[in-house]
C-alpha cells in the first residue's frame, strides 16, 4: 500500500510541481493551492491457492487557491485528475486506477481512485523429517 501512496504523491508533484503534496494531517501552515493524499480503505481478498487481491481506495483532495473561484478551480483539476492518474509506477511495479469519481464539498475536491494489484503469498516452510534409523532383516 505504501508503494501505491508513494507513487500517487509522487505522480501528482510531476504533474503540479509548484503545489506541495501532503500525506499526513497539517494543522498549521497548509499553504494553498495543495494535494492532501488519504488512503480511506483497504482490503484484501482470497483467491485460489495461494494468490491474493488487495484493494485500495484513496481520496485525493486539492484545496483551491483561496483567491480563485473555488468550483471551477476544482472541476478544472478533476478534468486534469482523471487523465493523470490513471496509470502510476512505483518501485514495485504498475498501478492502474479504477472507479474514478469526484465531488466537489465546501470548496475542496475530493477525486477518488482505487488502485488494485495482485499478490501470490508466500509458502509456508515445510517441515522436513530431521533422520531415520532402518532396521530390518531376514528370517
Amino acid at each position: 500500500m505504501q508503494d501505491i501512496k508513494n507513487a500517487l504523491i509522487k505522480k501528482l508533484s510531476l504533474i503540479l510541481p509548484e503545489l506541495p503534496v501532503y500525506d499526513e494531517a497539517v494543522e498549521q501552515g497548509m499553504q494553498q493551492p495543495c494535494f492532501f493524499v488519504l488512503l480511506m480503505e483497504g482490503n484484501q481478498a482470497r483467491g485460489i491457492n495461494r494468490r491474493r487481491q488487495r484493494f485500495n481506495s484513496f481520496d485525493v483532495h486539492y484545496f483551491p487557491d483561496r483567491d480563485a473561484a473555488p468550483r471551477e478551480a476544482c472541476e478544472l483539476m478533476a478534468e486534469r485528475l482523471y487523465a493523470e492518474i490513471e496509470y502510476l509506477t512505483g518501485s514495485e511495479g504498475g498501478y492502474r486506477g479504477t472507479g474514478m469519481r469526484h465531488e466537489i464539498v465546501d470548496g475542496i475536491l475530493h477525486f477518488f481512485v482505487q488502485y488494485n494489484y495482485h499478490l501470490f503469498r508466500e509458502r509456508d516452510p515445510e517441515v522436513k523429517m530431521q533422520t531415520m534409523t532402518q532396521g530390518g532383516g531376514l528370517k
